[in-house]
């Protein structure tokens, strides 16, 4: 396994990861044309509620999962293990759920970071049953990656992804049933891929539960939960507040805004979902040093491109997935795509942390972040709303970072390469200051896309060792011969 290993698998996997995680993304241009600016403002926090949700219950049994699949399968326990995570999962992905609807409902609780329960009762319905599938469906498509099961990954991912959006579509733009179309078509499409995945995986998953592997994932994966929760937190509680504060139409501008910096989202999980299982195999590997420097730089280079990109063609984009009332949204993605960059590298960062088992510390980092977000957000909303938001993503997650950074290394050191952090650094800065000249009207038009588009070249370029920059030109150069006129 090598670099190498981690491109082919991130061409592959991260294709499909990013297709089936792109359908929010691929859905916008509908959903702002379809539904008016508030029905868009009340679906985008229903389904991070329900994601909300997810996360209560998930008790980071993914990540316990990835670590110690290979253990048991070695053992010959893996179907066993198999079944005690998706069981254990399926108690909580319906309890939690059904707790939350029965408080709801019964209780006649309507909280204002919330969307009505009793006047969206359907929706909020549908939104409750998609937890426990969403829970099943993310160990079974694990399972497949952990195996190497390239053709039912590809099959799962792809049923989810293109069937959720076909029914929406028919929902939502044929039959026009606004918000509960949409919700619907997301619940149909992820039965079909999860009946697909079972199928597929019926011999390798036992209907059985292993109180042994049980304790093991506890005493793996507890540590990591109020890491997650508080991760979560910090990167959602942003749409809540600006709900709460200035309503469901300003709350579609973030949406939108949300969601074209979420493409930075994509690649860093795209590039996280390839990196996870061959760091976890390097562990006591002696080659594993060398991996996880190059794996971050080149994390690192992608990035930066990806960032400066997106901002220079930021307004065509936008054209594409809204209309003009949502034309405010260029002003503010800076803000959230250096964010997200920073959380994606925060994410990486945590591999010392793992590989020392000195997991608390991933909670610690991620509890520092969301206090410095909730004070930001609770401080700063009402009076500059989503920019308020927007730099409570940006200082969190660098203070993540360097909890993560330091922390990590302390644990479980790595001689990572410090040129490419002084260049992420650098970078993110330039950003945000191309973003306030954009704002104030000083760079505005090809000047903007120019200066972005050169730095979005110049400085993952130098990010990359000369080894990596050579090998970057001989393969554009092969492909260029072998695309040639003979």
């Amino acid at each position: 396994m090598s670099i190498k290993t981690l491109s082919a698998d991130f061409g592959f996997y991260g294709l499909l990861n990013t297709l089936q995680r792109s359908v929010s993304i691929i859905m916008v241009p509908i959903y702002t044309r379809v539904l008016s600016q508030a029905e868009y403002g009340n679906l985008d926090i229903i389904i991070v509620f329900s994601s909300v949700l997810c996360v209560l219950v998930d008790l980071q049994f993914v990540a316990g999962f990835s670590r110690l699949y290979y253990k048991y399968r070695n053992e010959g326990k893996d179907k066993r293990f198999v079944g005690t995570v998706i069981m254990s999962r399926l108690v909580g992905g319906i309890g939690v759920p059904a707790i939350f609807l029965i408080v709801g409902f019964l209780g006649n609780i309507e909280p204002s970071f919330l969307p009505s329960l009793g006047g969206n009762a359907s929706v909020w319905l549908l939104a409750a049953i998609s937890v426990p599938l969403t829970l099943t469906y993310d160990v079974l498509l694990l399972q497949t990656r952990m195996l190497r099961w390239k053709r039912l990954f590809g099959l799962g991912a792809l049923s989810n992804s293109l069937l959720s959006v076909a029914f929406s579509i028919f929902f939502v733009v044929a039959l026009r049933w606004g918000i509960l179309g949409v919700v619907l078509g997301l619940v149909l499409g992820k039965i079909v891929s999860v009946l697909l995945l079972g199928w597929g995986l019926r011999r390798e998953v036992e209907a059985r539960f292993d109180v042994g592997a049980f304790k093991e994932l506890i005493r793996y994966s507890m540590p990591l939960v109020p890491g997650w929760w508080f991760a979560f937190g910090s990167t959602y509680m942003g749409r809540f507040f600006v709900f709460a504060e200035l309503g469901s139409a300003e709350s579609a501008i973030m949406a939108v805004c949300v969601k074209v910096a979420g493409i930075i989202g994509l690649f860093s999980t795209s590039f996280h979902l390839a990196w996870q299982p061959l760091a976890m195999a390097y562990i006591g590997d002696e080659s594993g040093e060398v991996f996880y420097v190059r794996s971050m730089r080149l994390f690192i280079a992608g990035g930066l491109f990806c960032v400066f990109f997106l901002a220079a063609f930021a307004e065509p984009i936008l054209a594409v997935l809204a209309p003009s009332s949502y034309g405010v949204v260029k002003y503010y993605f800076p803000l959230f795509a250096v964010g997200s960059l920073l959380s994606g590298t925060a994410n990486n960062l945590q591999l010392g942390n793992q590989i020392a088992k000195t997991t608390y510390w991933i909670s610690i980092s991620s509890i520092s972040c969301v206090a410095i977000n909730a004070a930001i957000l609770i401080v700063f909303t009402k009076s500059y709303g989503i920019v308020a938001a927007g730099l409570a993503w940006v200082i969190s997650f660098a203070v993540k970072n360097v909890v993560m950074y330091v922390s990590a290394q302390r644990n479980y050191y790595i001689s990572y390469d410090k040129k490419a952090f002084l260049l992420l650094g650098l970078g993110c800065g330039l950003l945000l200051l191309l973003g306030l000249g954009n704002y104030v009207q000083y760079l505005r038009g090809w000047v903007f896309t120019s200066c972005a588009a050169s730095l979005g070249i110049l400085l993952p370029w130098y990010v990359m060792a000369p080894s990596e920059r050579e090998a970057l030109k001989e393969f554009v150069r092969q492909r260029l011969v072998r695309h040639s006129p003979r």
